[in-house]
């Protein structure tokens, strides 16, 4: 039976001392690319840029191929330059050997990001399997139009059986007359949530401890309240109202589930760097998350022009490390000026690091959210420290009566005024701005709008914000693109950053105004 094998990075270990980088570690390095691009007319990336325009191209990866090494044999996978991360698949002993052997690389499995919307991945951590519910207890729920009654159909629901032990039910959704029934352990005494979270039309709604009858089912209907066209959410409150050539002249990068064509979202080119999907399927994969992310980086800046660069394969819960980084090169070399990271992953992912670190150098800056773990270390890559890093805050009562909106408002740093830091974001000493990330309305696709909370949405406001201050600066926006200018670009978001009152470790520098 043949070893199981995974998928790893490998990156150079970088020693700014050497010059040269003519090692052993580099030599076997540059020979994985040499093996992998030999053919004639093949180059990294080469295959991207011919498949974007009218998806030729079914996928962006070379053809695998095999390579003879000290270690064993490994597949190579993609590449992406001669100096940069590789990708290859081989077994557990084999990369441990590797790393043995050649000490001068960094070679780690690869990870998976998630976009960072607070959910079931936050809230179930154990999944409960009704069906072996051995029970005549029930919940029979039901969603319904807060104004007419009438059945809201495929509502997202959670449903936490154990807010302590993150036991419960997701990845269920409200048939076609708004119901969902379950069955419920004979134990159950008390529901601890139940969060209905609709993809758009709706705000969202729930209940908490909720009773449970000791036979039969306990009914439950939930009222969702619909999204009115002129209702001012927590980003019109806590941000100075944007002017319509806010943004003019720089390139934001939406890295994310792509980016549908919606009114107000000036789309100026896209890219697939999945490495399974066609080069141009760089629309939204149906989550929503990444329409809704660049919906309020035009929402804030309404004259910035958007590259959309797909990571998260369609029905595909994370995105892999390798296809986030060769978005962020690919990003750079289109001529972004800002890139936005509404992803995360409490580990390293070392091929995105060295490619934020490459984007700095050359002027770009990365912005990342810090994390929807309910005040939990910074995830990774804002956990980077030349990535700007934003947790998330809100208004109080910027949403309708009826709404479950509130749940998210922390009681730890108390609100300052009207103003919350919001319960699920993520803190440490790397958060450098605050950003509005509760109850905010944007597209989800190119004909809805939906409410998301998370540091997701406050990371595209923070990036709004770096693309207002940055039209507005022609000294720096023309500057060549190096350290020094993503330098500039980070300190004169700085200066204009006014801090809220909650402490550094929740806001960093704070609210740029």
């Amino acid at each position: 039976m043949p070893r199981k094998t995974a998928r790893y990075v490998i990156v150079p270990d970088d020693n700014v001392f050497n010059d040269s980088m003519d090692t052993t570690s580099f030599r076997l390095f540059r020979s994985m690319h040499h093996t992998l691009f030999n053919r004639r007319g093949l180059r990294p990336m080469g295959s991207l840029t011919q498949g974007s325009d009218d998806g030729s191209v079914p996928a962006v990866r070379p053809p695998l191929r095999v390579m003879e090494t000290d270690v064993g044999r490994i597949r190579l996978i993609d590449s992406i330059g001669e100096n940069e991360a590789s990708l290859v698949a081989m077994t557990a002993d084999q990369a441990r050997e590797l790393q043995r052997n050649y000490p001068g690389l960094r070679v780690r499995r690869e990870l998976q990001l998630i976009p960072l919307w607070p959910g079931a991945v936050n809230l179930i951590r154990r999944h409960a399997r009704p069906a072996a519910f051995r029970s005549a207890k029930e919940l029979d729920l039901r969603c319904i139009d807060a104004e007419t009654g009438q059945p809201v159909a495929g509502v997202p629901l959670v449903i936490v059986l154990d807010a302590r032990r993150g036991f419960g039910i997701s990845d269920v959704v409200t048939d076609e007359n708004g119901r969902y029934r379950t069955p419920l352990p004979a134990g159950q005494s008390v529901i601890d949530a139940v969060i209905c979270q609709p993809f758009s039309g709706h705000w969202p709604g729930g209940a908490e401890s909720v009773a449970v009858h000791d036979t039969g089912a306990t009914e439950l209907t939930i009222a969702l309240t619909p999204l009115a066209k002129d209702f001012r959410d927590g980003l019109d409150r806590m941000l100075t109202p944007a002017q319509p050539m806010d943004g003019q002249g720089v390139r934001v990068a939406i890295i994310d589930t792509g980016v549908d064509p919606a009114q107000g979202l000036n789309l100026e080119k896209g890219l697939n760097t999945t490495g399974s999907e066609p080069a141009d399927e760089w629309f939204d994969n149906g989550s929503g998350h990444g329409t809704h992310v660049a919906g309020i980086v035009a929402r804030v800046a309404p004259a910035v022009v958007l590259h959309s660069y797909r990571v998260f394969e369609k029905d595909a819960g994370g995105a892999s490390e390798f296809s986030i980084a060769r978005a962020i090169r690919q990003a750079v070399e289109d001529g972004c000026d800002i890139i936005n990271l509404s992803l995360g992953q409490a580990s390293e992912p070392i091929a995105i690091s060295r490619e934020v670190r490459r984007a700095r150098a050359l002027g770009v800056v990365c912005i990342a959210a810090t994390g929807n773990d309910y005040m939990s270390p910074v995830s990774y890559p804002a956990r980077s420290g030349v990535v700007v890093a934003v947790s998330a805050g809100g208004v109080l009562n910027a949403w309708p009566d009826g709404a479950s909106t509130g749940r998210n408002v922390a009681a730890d740093p108390a609100p300052v005024n009207d103003r919350f830091f919001a319960s699920f974001s993520n803190i440490g000493p790397e958060v450098d701005f605050i950003g509005p990330g509760v109850g905010i309305i944007s597209w989800v696709n190119k004909t809805s709008k939906g409410v998301m909370d998370g540091t997701s949405m406050a990371c595209p406001a923070v990036a709004g914000l770096f693309a207002r201050l940055l039209s507005a600066n022609a000294e720096i926006l023309s500057a060549e693109r190096n350290q020094q200018r993503s330098d500039d670009i980070i300190r004169m978001a700085n200066s204009h950053a006014v801090p809220i009152g909650f402490g550094n470790r929740y806001e960093g520098a704070g609210l740029i105004g």
